[in-house]
């Protein structure tokens, strides 16, 4: 006996999916490196695979900060997973919005819930200097742009 005989591939894919989405670095649980072998133990051992589903996070701030002398910020919004030894870990990035201390963000940014894991988000904004608006905004250096500010909290809030 011992064997798994569920229909996990079923299950899956009712909550969104068979394939967990695939993060910058590669791999494949969609949230950096943030494997915890406890959980993912406990669940082989009782024949259970750790479910997930797509997020797609729309952003908007209000009363930034205004940064420039000529006219107003030009925000970005960067989204980041704190990972268990409290580095970052990029998961995306807005497009910069111009003369804006209210922006609402159109790009999207995917990232995969993982349900029964602690998964702790950081968000910051920036102001990007005119001098790089020809720059795509994934080569933007964050340390050469203006911080606005920071909000945090865990994806299950």
């Amino acid at each position: 006996m011992g064997g798994c005989f569920s229909d996990v591939r079923g299950g899956k894919q009712a909550i969104g999916g068979t394939q967990p989405y695939q993060s910058n670095n590669g791999n494949g649980n969609g949230y950096g490196d943030q494997n915890n072998e406890a959980l993912d133990f406990f669940h082989r051992s009782r024949c259970l695979h750790p479910l997930f589903t797509q997020l797609e996070l729309s952003l908007s701030a209000f009363n930034l900060l205004d940064r420039d002398i000529a006219s107003k910020s030009d925000p970005m919004a960067v989204v980041f997973a704190r990972k268990t030894d409290g580095k970052l870990e990029e998961l995306g990035r807005t497009e910069v919005i111009s003369n804006s201390l209210n922006p609402a963000w159109i790009n999207k940014i995917n990232i995969s819930y993982q349900f029964e894991t602690v998964q702790p988000l950081v968000f910051h904004v920036y102001d990007v200097d005119t001098k790089y608006y020809n720059i795509p905004v994934k080569m933007l250096s964050l340390k050469d742009q203006d911080f606005l500010g920071e909000a945090s909290c865990v994806l299950s809030e």
